[in-house]
């Protein structure tokens, strides 16, 4: 990996304003961004990896119980760090970026504050800066939740594929967006409308990632990403050189 310097001059934009329903009792009187990965904080290992490229300036959009990741962001956090948390309040994706557009003088990697990917942000940079995009989001392929069965016309079974890969993609932000980017933002508006208008504009690209992705949205998909901690940094680590 080649590391650009120019990554050192993004700010990086952390959504964790949600209240994480599917992850109660954890959310019960915490947000989703604080919900424990082996005994740490979900939101330290994103701002770890982040760090890791040389991203110093964090915004964090809070909201739901906002009040405990401003305690952590004072207690918690490495002094080389800057670090501003913005309360929207209950407030839509769009509407907290609308809110943080004032602190803005450079572009900015807009993060989910419940995703992990060991996504090498200096390859995201360089695509984004080849096709000239407003806005650069992350896709992953999409896997089925299920096994594939495969039958004959007779009903025969021919064979099994467990949760195969399928020929979709999905965002898992880590978007890369430059200023202008933010004048597509709506009041009232939400995520899949402000993605929509930029693509309608053909200001929005895809920058493909295959590698390992971890996202926290149910209690299985916490115990799935604390089995996988160890494994995501190794990754991540084997990237720098």
């Amino acid at each position: 990996m080649s590391l650009d310097n120019s990554l050192s001059n993004l700010t990086a934009i952390l959504l964790c304003g949600g209240k994480g329903e599917r992850l109660k009792p954890f959310t019960d009187d915490q947000p989703k961004a604080l919900v424990p990965l082996n005994g740490q904080p979900l939101l330290r290992y994103l701002l770890r990896y982040l760090s890791a490229f040389g991203i110093k300036r964090f915004i964090i959009c809070v909201g739901y119980k906002a009040e405990a990741i401003e305690e952590f962001v004072r207690d918690s956090v490495n002094p080389a760090w800057e670090l501003i948390c913005v309360n929207s309040g209950d407030a839509s994706m769009t509407d907290r970026l609308r809110d943080v557009r004032r602190y803005l003088n450079s572009p900015a990697l807009v993060c989910y504050g419940d995703t992990l990917a060991n996504l090498d942000l200096g390859v995201l940079l360089q695509d984004h800066q080849t096709s000239g995009a407003l806005v650069t989001m992350t896709v992953y392929p999409m896997h089925s939740p299920f096994g594939i069965v495969s039958f004959d016309s007779s009903g025969q079974i021919t064979g099994f594929v467990e949760k195969p890969r399928l020929p979709y993609w999905i965002n898992i932000g880590f978007m890369l967006c430059e200023l202008e980017a933010f004048n597509y933002l709506k009041p009232g508006s939400d995520m899949p409308e402000f993605l929509a208008s930029l693509a309608e504009g053909g200001a929005l690209f895809a920058h493909q990632h295959d590698g390992k992705h971890l996202t926290v949205n149910t209690e299985k998909d916490r115990v799935l990403a604390e089995s996988e901690m160890i494994e995501f940094f190794t990754l991540l680590d084997s990237q720098r050189v």
